[in-house]
């Protein structure tokens, strides 16, 4: 988080630990359940033909065994993959420079509705501060207490590095001053207004995660 007043980064002695939202360092389907339902109707008693009256010959008809074909397998959907929007997905510059926008929207979420699992396979062990900022959420829920609106705004994201080695992004965002309430709606707190940029780290698999959040050179 930003000191509006000093420009410099604020101590996480300053503020309660879960209050923190932009990057204290530097200056958020969710998993998808595909619910199905079964329905089917009644088709009542079964209908039995009487035998045929008919005289029984020598020779009777081959009987013909019919077999169901087997259900097709049910297509597994990655969960995280799933949750990110189409053009965060593609390897590409414009892929990654959405995929950090959409990190921060996820960040947004995990505050305003004190839900941290929306971060959830987002970013690599190896991001100290998304591990932060992510442990600030779980606190927030565990206090009952969210933010009263979206904290932050990014106003600028764009690939500045992007090779087979390495791929960062410049992030510029805004952070609103945004209470901070209870589960009753009491305010306990407010966030402070600032801004500051930021270089994303990012390393594709078979999708997008940030590995390092920091300042620019």
């Amino acid at each position: 988080m930003i000191d509006d007043r000093q420009g410099t980064p604020m101590t996480a002695a300053a503020r309660p630990h879960r209050h923190r939202t932009l990057l204290a360092y530097a200056v958020a389907p969710v998993a998808l359940a595909a619910l199905g339902a079964c329905t089917g109707s009644d088709t009542g008693p079964a209908v039995t033909t009487p035998p045929s009256t008919s005289a029984v010959t020598s020779s009777s008809a081959p009987t013909t065994t019919t077999t169901s074909a087997a259900p097709s397998p049910t297509a597994t959907v990655d969960p995280v993959i799933a949750k990110i929007p189409a053009a965060a997905r593609p390897e590409t510059q414009a892929g990654a420079a959405a995929f950090t926008r959409f990190f921060f929207e996820q960040l947004n979420r995990s505050f305003k509705d004190a839900s941290p699992e929306v971060l959830d396979g987002l970013f690599a062990s190896s991001c100290e501060i998304c591990t932060d900022l992510s442990r600030s959420a779980k606190e927030l829920k565990m206090a009952s207490e969210h933010h009263d609106g979206n904290t932050l705004k990014v106003t600028f994201s764009s690939a500045t590095i992007f090779n087979d080695r390495d791929r960062q992004v410049l992030v510029k965002l805004e952070q609103f001053a945004v209470p901070v309430v209870d589960e009753n709606g009491k305010r306990v707190d407010t966030t402070r207004a600032g801004s500051g940029a930021f270089v994303a780290v990012l390393r594709f698999s078979t999708h997008w995660e940030l590995t390092d959040l920091g300042r620019p050179s």
